[in-house]
């Protein structure tokens, strides 16, 4: 037998099909994300130098053979600050404009 407000909430689904996004989820799985990716990165740069540019310069378009990067482990933990916390605010607003526009 079902429960009353399990019937109340497939009524509520039934009415609103699309649920929500939890902003606070949402920013903080696509940090850890960028983080892992950034650490990826990080390692392939100090690992193999030349062919990390030479990747780069294909992505980019441009020329980065050249470019030499020295990594600090003051560099590392400014770059993954700076990522990680400005891709989980920029997802943080993209979701509250995408919640406030499936709330109309």
């Amino acid at each position: 037998m079902l429960s009353q407000s399990h019937h109340r909430e497939n009524q509520h689904n039934v009415r609103h099909p699309i649920n929500k996004l939890n902003t606070r989820s949402l920013a903080l799985a696509t940090a850890i994300i960028t983080a892992l990716v950034y650490i990826a990165c990080i390692l392939f740069v100090a690992i193999a130098p030349k062919a990390a540019m030479a990747f780069f310069s294909y992505v980019l378009h441009m020329d980065l053979s050249n470019i030499t990067r020295v990594i600090t482990w003051g560099s590392f933990i400014v770059g993954l600050l700076f990522w990680t916390v400005g891709t989980a605010l920029y997802v943080a607003l993209v979701t509250r404009l995408y919640n406030s526009f499936i709330s109309r």
